[in-house]
């Protein structure tokens, strides 16, 4: 019973211990440096945004000033002193902070877009370390049955020789064949350090590679590709960041146009005044005495003329949105070439798939034939190396074709912006 209750256990530790593609893309968007930097980047756009707001809202501020001097005439006491209060606000400014505050929040919005294209690059790269490492472990499994073939072959080749039934060349060509795959079965170990610790840098944890799952089967295959277009336009990040510079632009010159209009202020004092340090009315000598004072007053400003300076800011801003329509036409047509290129990789995967299958099978009775001929003498070593190579090779082709396929799954999913 105890028995039972220990393995129930370790099966469920290695449950939870096991990792997915979602999970892996998780734990990498959670500790990105590169994101939390684009985080940071936003908050600043936004920053921007109250400082610009700041427009919309009176200014008050105060001064206090005092003086003292060694003799008093006919206008001036000795000591004065003044405290003022004043209030300025911008009753109008011909929508330049409207426009210029709109600006600045779709290039605020094009940031946060920054910011999706990121994590979708990130999920993408992820994803493609994920079967990376997958691929690796695939493929070491291929070099280690590869290896066990030849070790066994070595070794009735080795029996052979000592009974004088086979030459020692060809005793030394299947040693020779073992010693390569052995040293291809040391970069495949290789192969898999590097894609491990490839995935481990973005998720900054140790994995155990043998605790990864494979992903489960997808969809987007099935789907045509004017479905699949339409929605990469729709979904796309860097689409959304050009529009939302472009709308950035017009913004901007529009708030050129605010040169057209008057400049209306209104501003508010308060003063008090004062012959010793504290304020308190004060007496000018000759002027008499001088109480608190409100004045309050009006600004109307036109500008008649600038030197052509708002006509070359519009003209900025114009070929600015030009470009961008330009750089929004080009990224459709590379949005639709990655598709087009994905989808027919993916055709071709799934072929290569079928084929390498088929191709195992046949490889692994030609195998089987080969063996049973060599140990009847009717086939030569070589014969039985040449047809335990092409198994390796078709188990090769297989997981290659394999994890293409997946590969150009992941590709489809970043055009669509996922």
């Amino acid at each position: 019973m105890k028995t039972k209750v220990l393995l129930l256990s370790l099966i469920t530790v290695t449950n939870l211990m096991a990792l997915n593609m979602d999970e892996a893309v998780e734990k990498a968007l959670t500790v990105s440096h590169s994101l939390k930097s684009q985080e940071y980047k936003i908050s600043t756009s936004k920053a921007n945004e109250a400082l610009l707001d700041a427009a919309f809202k009176p200014n008050v501020s105060t001064t206090y000033n005092y003086g003292k001097r060694n003799f008093e005439n006919f206008i001036n006491t000795k000591e004065e002193s003044l405290f003022n209060v004043s209030v300025d606000y911008n009753l109008f400014n011909g929508f330049y902070d409207k426009y210029n505050l709109q600006s600045q929040k779709h290039l605020t919005n094009s940031e946060q877009w920054v910011l999706q294209s990121n994590i979708a690059d990130l999920k993408q790269l992820t994803r493609k370390r994920y079967l990376s490492l997958l691929q690796a472990l695939q493929s070491k499994t291929v070099q280690d049955e590869a290896v066990a073939l030849l070790e066994k072959q070595l070794q009735d080749s080795q029996s052979r020789l000592n009974q004088g039934m086979i030459a020692k060349s060809k005793y030394l060509k299947v040693k020779v064949e073992l010693q390569g795959s052995q040293q291809a079965q040391l970069q495949a170990n290789s192969n898999i350090i590097n894609a491990k610790n490839a995935l481990s840098s973005l998720m900054q944890e140790t994995i155990n590679p043998h605790d990864l799952e494979e992903p489960q089967s997808n969809p987007i295959a099935e789907t045509s590709f004017d479905n699949l277009y339409s929605m990469s336009l729709e979904k796309r990040s860097e689409l959304k960041y050009l529009e939302a510079l472009k709308k950035s632009q017009v913004s901007s010159m529009t708030a050129v146009d605010s040169v057209y209009y008057p400049k209306v202020g209104l501003a508010l004092d308060y003063n008090k005044y004062g012959d010793e340090l504290i304020p308190n009315g004060v007496s000018y000598g000759a002027l008499g005495t001088v109480e608190n004072e409100v004045i309050a007053s009006v600004q109307i400003s036109y500008e008649l003329y600038g030197g052509g300076k708002s006509d070359n800011q519009k003209m900025i801003h114009k070929t600015q949105v030009l470009s961008l329509n330009e750089e929004i036409e080009k990224t459709k047509l590379d949005i639709k070439l990655q598709l087009q290129e994905a989808l027919e990789q993916l055709k071709v995967s799934e072929g290569q798939i079928e084929v390498a299958r088929g191709s195992i099978v046949e490889a692994q009775e030609h195998y089987r034939i080969t063996k049973n001929r060599y140990r009847e003498q009717l086939d030569t070593t070589t014969q039985l190396l040449d047809a335990r190579l092409l198994l390796t090779t078709a188990q090769s082709n297989f997981t290659l074709a394999e994890y293409s396929y997946q590969d150009m799954v992941v590709n489809i999913k970043r055009v669509l912006g996922e």
